[in-house]
């Protein structure tokens, strides 16, 4: 369902992202790490050795990348490799901007990183935040958002609901996500408030980790952003990756009840996870993030998979723990 480059794309494409970091002293060590995971995985180029690759400018990129999906794809890589330079630095800023422009890419996403770098981390949280909750319909559980839109409100008949999980046969989409819950010691959805979240939201995000298999660490998490927007390039899953970014690689955001880290993308093996992700999202047939997950509970969790074409992890899937 996602975007992948032609074969004679890949070399040319790699190289005008390497010129969108090729700035200062060159691209940092993460920043790297980051695009040799996304050449490797997302395009099959293990071949290639991005810190060796010449730089081109923007209007290569842009003269490679004509396809709106591509350009769509590449900017969020773009906006990935800018937020893995720590500190961000003003020249950074420009030089995507610059590669942006020459693409015809624009949008709200950019623009809340262009807030945080000049006007700070709480206008751009703002911001982000009011995106969000003008994309939040694309991410909510369908049959459940009406009644559990309000954040400031507990939902019992909506805890029971997903209490009765747990009785579901062992391996099923509803058992393996009550099991997320124990397992990482997490709130079941309607028993707390949230300041920033609803109910329905939840519901559909631990869901999605259950499909994806991905665990709610700093990298789990932007690895599950980085596959739903391989899966379907929209503006609510643009805004879900770039949240995931801006709270556990960038520091950015200053939600009420998450602590906001930074160079999580450093921690050993997190750049080859989001890469593979950006693989994963781009190879499954359709996008299981946009749902009624709660009309397939009772599904084997491995039939789910096969249903939207979603290819195991190379590594550890805390589904498959007990």
């Amino acid at each position: 369902m996602g975007v992948m480059l032609a074969p004679h794309l890949v070399e040319p494409v790699t190289a005008g992202l390497l010129g969108a970091i090729s700035v200062d002293d060159g691209p940092t060590g993460e920043q790297l790490a980051v695009l040799q995971a996304i050449v490797t995985h997302l395009w099959q180029r293990p071949d290639i050795e991005v810190g060796i690759v010449t730089p081109v400018g923007p209007d290569v990129l842009a003269a490679n990348a004509e396809d709106p999906r591509v350009r769509r794809l590449l900017a969020g890589l773009l906006m990935t490799l800018e937020l893995c330079r720590h500190p961000e630095t003003e020249s950074q800023v420009a030089r995507v901007e610059e590669y942006a422009a020459a693409m015809a890419i624009g949008g709200e996403p950019l623009e809340v990183i262009r807030t945080w770098t000049r006007e700070g981390a709480e206008q751009a949280n703002a911001d982000l935040q009011r995106f969000r909750d003008e994309k939040s319909p694309e991410e909510d559980e369908p049959t459940i958002k009406e009644r559990t839109r309000g954040a400031d409100r507990l939902d019992p008949e909506l805890a029971e609901r997903i209490m009765k999980l747990g009785h579901l046969p062992k391996g099923t989409l509803g058992e393996v996500c009550f099991r997320y819950y124990a397992k990482f010691d997490l709130d079941i959805p309607g028993t707390i408030l949230s300041p920033t979240f609803h109910n329905a939201m939840f519901v559909a995000h631990d869901l999605n980790h259950a499909i994806s298999g991905y665990a709610p660490t700093g990298e789990g998490e932007i690895a599950l952003g980085a596959m739903e927007f391989a899966m379907n390039e929209s503006e609510g899953t643009w805004s879900r990756f770039l949240s995931s970014l801006a709270i556990h690689e960038a520091g950015m955001s200053r939600l009420a009840d998450f602590q906001p880290k930074e160079s999580t993308m450093s921690r050993p093996g997190a750049a080859d996870l989001v890469g593979e992700a950006f693989e994963r999202g781009n190879l499954c047939t359709s996008d299981f993030s946009r749902i009624d997950h709660l009309s397939m509970v009772e599904w084997p969790i491995e039939e789910v998979r096969a249903h939207f074409g979603v290819v195991p992890l190379a590594g550890p899937d805390w589904t498959l723990e007990d």
